[in-house]
């Protein structure tokens, strides 16, 4: 029954693939079509009908918090992790706080707070589990870059699923490794950091060693869990094939990602107290408040405009993050870019495929993806 099940979301990481843009946004709140990542990753949640959560904080929690009690109508625990040993250290954490304060809760849902995945497949993964001790939410893959950031699974020759003929059925999962080597890779199939686990899974935590990339892995329990003879299996829960320049779009992890991310929510066009005379908007835009846009500029496709930005004549912006109080130049052309807030940039500036922020001199730092 969901009533069992808490939601627990990881969101106590530093988020340094995402630097410098993490230096002054926690990676739970960076905005993602008009809403924080972590908010829409609750709301799926609820959506599918699960309503008690737990949110694991650390790296600036104050700002994280918050957000959190924006929440309305939600049963939340809000655990504090002083310092973030890896993705196990935290489950585990969390899991021994809930299982002591509820000894009704046998099932928990672990999400990563940078991973949107529709309620539907959030549902899938439940299906599932009624007849299996641990899911694993799965995607599809051979572009071997994904192994960079994901784990990577085996899958038993007796699977159900043969072929790829029905994405509804599952895997059973026989081995898994973190980031593997190119060499290491098992199998086109890539674990996402979304797993479904009953409490059991505890007495595998214990004892756990710190890796050599100086974490506790959560895969580490899952191939303690499989050798103990659990039942694990996995479901595809994104669309095939997934690339490295695809992947975004679910899973967060680097700078490029956030405008691959964006890009899927943005849809229509939202214009708030432009003031402007003619200007193009090709849709879909999202414009905040107290904009100014002067003559003869393009705005879009997949634009996000901040709030008391201003945009001289003739620029052309294309698939573009502005954070508040940019200013830009007449005649700049922007494509694939994210701009950080209070930076101006002068006339005639292009750019594509990067981030540009200010460093400590005031200077113009141009970060490629």
């Amino acid at each position: 029954m969901k009533s069992e099940t808490y939601v627990i979301i990881l969101a106590a990481g530093y988020a340094t693939r995402l630097r410098p843009i993490s230096n002054r946004i926690p990676k739970p709140l960076i905005d993602i079509g008009g809403k924080t990542i972590i908010s829409r990753v609750i709301s799926n949640f609820r959506e599918a009908g699960f309503t008690k959560f737990c949110v694991i904080v650390g790296y600036m929690r104050g700002l994280i918090k918050n957000e959190l009690l924006k929440q309305k109508d939600l049963d939340l625990l809000i655990i504090d992790q002083d310092k973030p040993t890896g993705m196990a250290d935290a489950i585990h954490l969390a899991m021994n706080f809930i299982s002591q304060k509820d000894k009704t809760i046998t099932n928990f849902f672990i999400s990563a707070a940078d991973i949107i995945i529709s309620n539907e497949n959030i549902l899938k993964m439940y299906k599932l589990y009624t007849h299996s001790d641990v899911v694993l939410g799965l995607m599809k893959s051979n572009d071997h870059n994904i192994a960079k950031g994901h784990g990577n699974v085996k899958i038993s020759e007796k699977s159900a699923l043969k072929g790829d003929l029905d994405f509804s059925q599952e895997f059973r999962i026989i081995d898994i490794i973190e980031k593997p080597q190119i060499h290491q890779i098992l199998s086109e199939y890539y674990s996402l950091p979304l797993y479904l686990v009953n409490r059991e899974i505890l007495s595998s935590m214990n004892q756990l060693e710190v890796s050599e990339r100086g974490e506790k892995e959560f895969q580490d329990v899952l191939k303690r869990v499989i050798s103990n003879g659990m039942n694990v299996q996995g479901v595809l829960i994104v669309d095939p094939f997934i690339t490295i320049d695809t992947v975004g779009a679910f899973h967060l992890t680097n700078l490029k990602d956030i405008l691959i991310m964006n890009k899927r929510f943005l849809s229509g066009a939202c214009k708030n107290q432009i003031d402007g005379k003619s200007y193009k908007i090709i849709e879909p835009v999202r414009i905040e408040s107290s904009v100014i846009i002067e003559n003869d500029v393009l705005i879009g496709p997949y634009a996000t405009i901040g709030k008391f930005c201003k945009i001289g004549k003739y620029c052309e912006l294309t698939n573009v993050i502005l954070y508040d109080n940019v200013i830009l130049g007449k005649y700049s052309k922007l494509n694939c870019c994210i701009i950080d807030e209070n930076v101006e940039l002068s006339e005639n500036f292009h750019a594509k495929e990067c981030f540009i922020t200010t460093n400590n001199k005031k200077e113009i730092d141009v970060i490629n993806f």
